[in-house]
């Protein structure tokens, strides 16, 4: 039956209701005005008892008929249980009405198989900037055959790279030293996670007296099993105070995703900046390109952080370029142009 249909029929029920009752108090005060006042008293409760029936049978039949539902009567209550919210209807498609939180399982899977950068899903800026010169103070560094010592040429490069990002304005430069001071692995760490800074630039220089070209490469943290970058990261490892008590701590930072890929991107666009001039100054030079390995300050800091051999002390044409202010100068323009590239695709907006 429709709406209209049930309104007629309910229209006719309370016509013949009060119909009945109309007719029926005709009958009791037909002669009204001649009866006894007693009997006119009676016949009065007589009529409001029938119009109390009338009232109360209108009110049932309207409560109960089809039209009128409660419009939430067909869910049930939430289910708060177990951390999700489940909303359950009473239809064969309940199910599409269910949302479930995600697993640790699924977490991972989203963080680590997106084509897209999670700092581009999240819109994720680059505000601070710590440039890490190598070495220092007690600490030379390797040595060149010419006595150039990598402490002196990291601190230079790394004051001119800072005066060149200096320029841009939007961004804070830090360096962790800017002096000729010691600083151990955990003062640099320490310095980085304090000031908040958003990614960290450590500038080494290579010396590898069995390959005489000029090997220039960067690194980001992760495994690595090669023989010679494990004796290279136990060398730069070696200052390090941290005790086997920290391991655990220090081991759960391995699975930052964001910090992985930006620090892989990262060093992809220094690496390249850093070759391609590179190559035009010394055509002896090798791209041994971005790597992984295990080094301490860059699982330390809590960011997107690499650790750049811009260029090779070993390598005797290098050295003497090395001591020259102007090259320096250039080095630390190559890096400017490789950390632009990518602090143009965080800041794009």
């Amino acid at each position: 039956m429709d709406f209209f249909g049930f309104i007629l029929k309910k229209g006719h029920i309370k016509r013949t209701i009060l119909k009945g009752v109309y007719e029926e108090n005709l009958k009791m005060v037909g002669e009204g005005y001649g009866y006894h006042k007693k009997q006119r008293f009676v016949t009065t409760l007589m009529m409001l008892g029938s119009m109390a029936l009338l009232t109360l049978t209108i009110v049932y039949v309207w409560h109960h008929s089809s039209f009128y539902q409660n419009p939430f009567s067909q869910y049930k209550k939430l289910n708060l249980s177990n951390s999700r919210l489940e909303i359950q209807k009473n239809n064969p498609d309940a199910s599409k009405f269910q949302v479930k939180s995600l697993t640790p399982s699924q977490y991972n899977s989203f963080l680590n198989n997106l084509n897209t950068p999670l700092s581009q899903i999240f819109g994720l800026k680059v505000k601070t900037i710590i440039i890490d010169p190598g070495h220092g103070g007690k600490d030379p560094g390797a040595v060149g055959k010419l006595g150039t010592l990598e402490k002196d040429i990291t601190l230079d490069i790394a004051s001119k790279l800072k005066k060149r990002l200096t320029k841009y304005q939007k961004y804070e430069i830090l360096m962790t030293r800017e002096t000729d001071t010691h600083l151990s692995l955990e003062d640099r760490i320490n310095f980085a996670n304090s000031k908040r800074a958003d990614i960290y630039i450590s500038i080494h220089v290579n010396y590898i007296p069995s390959k005489p070209s000029n090997i220039i490469e960067t690194y980001y943290f992760g495994p690595n099993t090669d023989k010679k970058t494990l004796l290279l990261v136990e060398k730069e490892n070696k200052g390090t105070q941290y005790t086997m008590s920290d391991f655990q701590e220090i081991i759960q930072k391995i699975g930052n995703t964001v910090k992985t890929q930006e620090s892989n991107l990262l060093a992809q666009c220094i690496q390249k900046s850093l070759y391609y001039n590179i190559k035009k100054h010394n055509k002896n030079s090798e791209d041994w390109g971005v790597r992984k390995a295990p080094f301490m300050v860059l699982l330390g800091v809590n960011i997107p952080s690499v650790l750049s051999e811009v260029t090779c002390l070993s390598n005797t044409l290098e050295e003497k370029k090395l001591n020259q202010e102007q090259y320096r100068e250039e080095i630390a323009q190559f890096l400017e142009e490789g950390i632009v590239v990518y602090l143009n695709q965080k800041n794009n907006n």
